[in-house]
């Protein structure tokens, strides 16, 4: 038996300043136990400092608070749960016109911005979908051209559709 990546989603109550009082749930992604934030915190840290660096070095006084590794939050249920199909063969349109030759064209996005506004600051993932397995590959950050190191992420189809039939 093949060894695949463990997917899972679970549906959580956020805490964000900006609903006053309501609930607001969110739709978590763990990969192999690890929960998606923390995964893209880890490959963007250096990313960021480099930037922040090579800001410096050009002259700008950028404050490292400004600009922060894992800056996202998770999206609501009714975009990664069925029957959307952002995290399947439909990715989330980001309301970006895209030629259909950029890299970014046809990656479902997976994390929003913590402004509430999810295309304001986004990460996406290419999806690819076979008959028996799903591929999350060529992570990216919409509006940044950093080389994420993470990934490619192998899941079970059986497995990884049963997450998206959780209760939202």
């Amino acid at each position: 038996m093949p060894n695949y990546d463990r997917f899972e989603v679970r549906i959580t109550p956020g805490s964000f300043p900006w609903i006053l009082g309501h609930k607001l749930y969110v739709a978590e992604i763990f990969i192999n136990h690890q929960p998606l934030l923390e995964l893209v915190r880890q490959v963007e840290k250096p990313l960021v400092l480099a930037e922040i660096q090579e800001r410096r070095l050009a002259g700008d006084t950028i404050d490292e608070s400004v600009l922060s590794a894992g800056d996202y939050l998770y999206l609501p249920p009714s975009m990664i749960l069925l029957p959307s199909r952002n995290l399947l063969d439909e990715p989330w349109d980001c309301g970006f016109e895209l030629q259909s030759k950029d890299t970014q064209a046809g990656k479902a996005t997976i994390l929003g911005c913590t402004c509430g506004v999810i295309d304001c600051w986004f990460m996406q993932v290419r999806i690819s979908l076979n008959e028996s397995t799903v591929e999350w590959a060529d992570f990216g950050q919409f509006h940044r051209d950093w080389e994420y190191s993470l990934g490619p992420f192998k899941f079970d189809r059986e497995q990884y559709e049963s997450e998206l039939y959780k209760d939202g």
